[in-house]
């Protein structure tokens, strides 16, 4: 199991709500997706243009399958044109599952 996070620099504040609402369409796609388990979205509480999107996949090809997608590839120039830098995104893994101390968490 692995989780994504997506940063985003949104424009400016009076984008936030419009980026969340696409933020939102996202998700519901990615929520069809085989392989995904969860998924929220944060916001910095001193800058409320910087926005975390974290979701849950059962393995990183299955994330990887959906972030190559064709739905996806369609969503992403939605979300581009709101932010003020191009999104970062990092994968991590539990620590546990990493070390080969357990084979899952779920």
């Amino acid at each position: 199991m692995v989780r994504v996070v997506i940063e985003h620099k949104i424009k400016s504040p009076e984008y936030v709500d419009k980026a969340v609402d696409v933020i939102r369409e996202i998700r519901e796609e990615a929520m069809k997706q085989q392989g995904f388990i969860t998924g929220e979205t944060l916001t910095n509480m001193d800058d409320p243009t910087n926005m975390l999107v974290i979701s849950t996949w059962e393995s990183r090809d299955v994330w990887e399958a959906w972030d190559k997608s064709k739905r996806r590839t369609e969503l992403k120039p939605r979300i581009n044109e709101l932010l003020s830098e191009p999104y970062s995104v990092r994968v991590f893994e539990y620590y546990m599952v990493q070390r080969g101390r357990v084979r899952s968490i779920l």
